[in-house]
């Protein structure tokens, strides 16, 4: 090969690997945040995962306990409360079990976690609603809606950078807020509360965490079954009984401990 023929060749190679790179560049411009959505939610499938219904809607009947908290009624469906070791707190309850079971239970102002997120990320309230809408800052429930159902597959080729951007920060939020859900996240609806749960009771996990929102309060749940040791089975149902008989009695009273004295019938 002669040297103007190498310096040809050179020449239409240099050519190609621009216009490659041209591509790669445009390409990475236009789907770029895509492109990486795509590889986080390969990282990490818990961006995959968005709230199903319960898979098990039956009720546990027993004797159980009623409970008054944060301004609500309730019923636990098991009795063997240990009032001796019950602490409470500004606005949580720790309650102990002779089955070894633990529940803490924390009362939430509304909109807790939507001015956690506008004050931690210095996101100011009006360029919030730009980008997600008036509705989801209407909420807890509604901004944990919105972010539970965003997944790597809410973008498309048809989406706007700037709507890339968006989504890519809400899977940011979702990554990093996000409770342990290997098994599952479950949308939960009561007659004045909606909200989410996290892990299945099936799968036997160490805890399960319940959230449960409504317009002036919110209410978590989170059920230890391997504290210290302990093997607890709680099962669907009897997550279900607490959702199923939940209401409120009274506004919303962080400060009020907790009550356990008086039997379900």
């Amino acid at each position: 090969m002669g040297s103007g023929s190498k310096g040809s060749f050179l020449a239409r190679l240099a050519a190609a690997l621009l216009a490659l790179l041209v591509a790669a560049g445009v390409i990475l411009w236009l789907f770029g945040f895509a492109l990486e959505a795509r590889y986080w939610g390969w990282r990490m499938p818990v961006l995959r995962q968005t709230p199903v219904p319960v898979r098990d809607p039956s009720v546990t009947e027993s004797a159980g306990r009623k409970i008054a908290f944060c301004g609500c009624a309730y019923e636990f469906p098991w009795s063997d409360v240990n009032d001796a070791k019950t602490k409470s707190g500004v606005n949580s309850t720790i309650l102990f079990f002779d089955s070894g079971l633990v529940v803490i239970s924390k009362c939430e102002p509304p909109r807790e976690f939507v001015d956690g997120v506008l004050s931690s990320f210095k996101v100011k309230a009006a360029s919030f609603r730009q980008a997600y809408g008036d509705s989801v800052m209407d909420s807890d429930y509604a901004l944990w809606t919105r972010l539970l159902q965003t997944t790597p597959d809410s973008m498309t080729v048809d989406t706007s950078q700037r709507q890339q951007g968006a989504i890519m920060a809400l899977l940011v939020l979702k990554a990093m807020a996000m409770p342990p859900a290997d098994s599952g996240i479950f949308a939960i609806h009561a007659h004045e509360f909606n909200g989410f749960q996290y892990r299945d009771p099936q799968a036997k996990p160490k805890s399960v965490l319940m959230n449960l929102y409504a317009d002036d309060r919110g209410l978590e749940f989170q059920f230890f079954l391997n504290y210290n040791g302990a093997s607890v089975h709680v099962s669907q149902a009897d997550l279900n009984r607490i959702v199923r008989t939940i209401h409120k009695v009274g506004p919303y009273v962080p400060l009020k401990q907790v009550s356990t004295s008086v039997p379900a019938k």
